[in-house]
């Protein structure tokens, strides 16, 4: 078998060989072929119709549900506890609310402030304020004021009740004589005015801003003085606002009946005048993104020696947005009604002693302004405003025995121009600039504004130097006024005001600090009213302690 299978692959191999040999014989023949090509296509077929494939037609199927069973599955949810968060054991820092004022400067002056506050807490909070500030100096330019004032708030979920009661004692003298020809005794040119004063006030607490809020109260205060002169204000008030169609409508209303008895001066002739004052003003304010419209009016019924009159003004104003929340354009028009009273006068001028009680009525004023930000701490606002007055109030000088000042009034126009500026950083840098000029015209009986300016300005800045030192700054300037001298029957002018006054506080620690003031630097002795010269530079420096 062996044998037979190599006698077929010896002949496969002779035969394989025999092939191989033909092959290379081939390639010895050539073989060439001239012609030219000429490629025959055939011509083209056009299909005389566009196509038109049928679209297919989709139909959604249509599914049926019977006979399903309603069935709930409820899950049952997992519950973890979640660890608590820790506040830690801090306690809230206690509060410095009392603080005691001690000083004593040239002029014979001591000073005198304690203020006793409560602590923290949610329901109620009271306190009460002390002061006492006099000067002493040679002759009769001395004066002493003294006040006390207590108050207390109570809290509940649903109102605020507050009350005060005050007291004040200030004591002056017409020294605007001619010491040299006169020596009246202190008892004959002593001012001294007593004041006091209870307010109580409940206002309620809504957690739904479209739910009538207000606030409702009364007050009352005496007001005497040491020649038998007296007068008592009993008031009742009432504040409501509430949302009309999304827009606050306020309702501002007051009653005041003001009784006086008053002396004649010089004579001892007593007089007895009865005033009744009846206030309503409404207001409703309209909101329009950047725009705003305040619509209402100001009405008074004043009743005094039985005759009785009514005073109506209209109210408007209207305001734009020129930069959202950082410049508002306005103006508007109203008036009003003023008392002139006799606390409301001695305050201001208290060396006068013959007192006249007319209102001011603002019969018209037209106003405009624009105010906004100059920067995140630095805020602005310019105004102007047009009044026309009846019996506004200005001061002359009567001469009868020791000119003291005495009311008069006149019938005017008032022009009043008002720039402010205000920037602070914190609590460390803050400074304030307000000016205004003041132009009177058509006077009816008087030639100036007798013991009035023209032309004002207020700065005040304190600098907080790394919380060690507390610098502060004040300035007021007056320019020149003019009195009357009812005697003589001429006029005086009166010369401007510069007053600076620095000081300067070093907190020794969170608890003590001393402080230094430098009064009046140029050391001008200016006249605020005719013949009644002020202080020259003083110096006072003291101790204060927070608790």
């Amino acid at each position: 078998m062996i044998k037979y299978i190599k006698s077929i692959f010896v002949i496969m191999l002779i035969v394989n060989v025999s092939l191989l040999h033909a092959q290379d014989s081939l390639k010895a023949n050539v073989f060439h072929v001239d012609k030219v090509l000429k490629p025959m296509l055939s011509e083209s077929m056009k299909i005389q119709s566009n196509p038109n494939p049928e679209v297919p037609e989709i139909k959604a199927p249509v599914f049926e549900y019977t006979n399903i069973p309603d069935s709930k599955h409820n899950a049952a949810p997992t519950i973890y506890t979640i660890k608590p968060l820790s506040m830690g054991t801090a306690l809230l820092p206690k509060l410095k609310n009392n603080y005691t004022k001690v000083g004593y400067g040239n002029y014979n002056s001591p000073l005198l402030e304690i203020y006793l506050n409560t602590v923290r807490n949610k329901d109620l909070q009271a306190g009460v304020f002390v002061k006492h500030f006099s000067a002493n100096p040679d002759g009769y330019n001395t004066f002493s004021n003294n006040s006390i004032d207590a108050f207390v708030k109570k809290f509940s979920p649903n109102a605020v009740i507050e009350a005060d009661v005050n007291y004040t004692r200030n004591n002056a003298y017409l020294y605007g004589f001619n010491t040299d020809s006169v020596k009246p005794l202190h008892a004959d040119v002593q001012q001294l005015f007593q004041n006091v004063g209870v307010n109580a006030s409940y206002s309620n607490i809504v957690k739904d801003s479209n739910s009538l809020m207000f606030k409702a109260g009364f007050s009352f205060y005496g007001f005497y003085d040491s020649h038998s002169n007296v007068e008592n204000n009993f008031g009742l008030f009432g504040n409501f606002t509430k949302r009309v169609q999304g827009n606050p409508l306020e309702i501002h209303t007051k009653l005041d009946i003001i009784s006086n008895t008053f002396t004649l001066y010089p004579t001892t002739l007593q007089t007895d005048i009865q005033r009744t004052y009846f206030d309503l003003n409404p207001r409703y304010t309209l909101n329009n993104g950047d725009v705003y419209l305040k619509l209402g009016f100001n009405s008074t019924v004043a009743t005094a020696s039985g005759s009785s009159k009514i005073h109506f003004f209209p109210v408007a104003e209207a305001g734009y947005s020129l930069i959202p929340k950082s410049l508002t354009a306005y103006a508007g028009i109203t008036g009003n009604v003023k008392q002139n009273n006799f606390k409301t006068i001695s305050n201001e001028n208290p060396f006068v002693r013959n007192i006249q009680f007319d209102n001011t009525i603002n019969k018209f004023e037209v106003y405009a302004g624009i105010k906004g930000l100059l920067g995140a701490q630095t805020s602005f606002a310019l105004s102007a405003s047009w009044k026309t007055l009846d019996n506004m109030l200005f001061y002359v000088t009567d001469s009868i025995i020791y000119n003291p000042q005495k009311v008069v009034y006149d019938n005017c126009g008032l022009m009043n121009l008002k720039a402010e500026l205000l920037h602070e950083f914190a609590d460390q840098f803050r400074v304030g600039i307000t000016v205004n000029y003041y132009s009177y015209s058509s006077f009816k009986l008087l030639n100036q504004p007798y013991g009035r300016p023209t032309f004002e300005t207020k700065l005040n800045a304190m600098y907080n130097m790394g919380d060690k030192f507390i610098l502060h700054a004040d300035i007021f300037t007056m320019d020149q006024r003019y009195t009357k001298l009812l005697k003589s029957n001429t006029e005086e002018s009166i010369k401007g005001i510069v007053d600076l006054n620095l000081g300067v506080d070093y907190l020794y620690n969170k608890t003590v600090a001393v402080f230094l003031n430098l009064n009046n630097l140029t050391n001008n002795t200016y006249q605020r009213w005719y013949n009644y010269p002020s202080y020259g530079f003083n110096v006072m420096g003291g101790l204060k302690v927070t608790f």
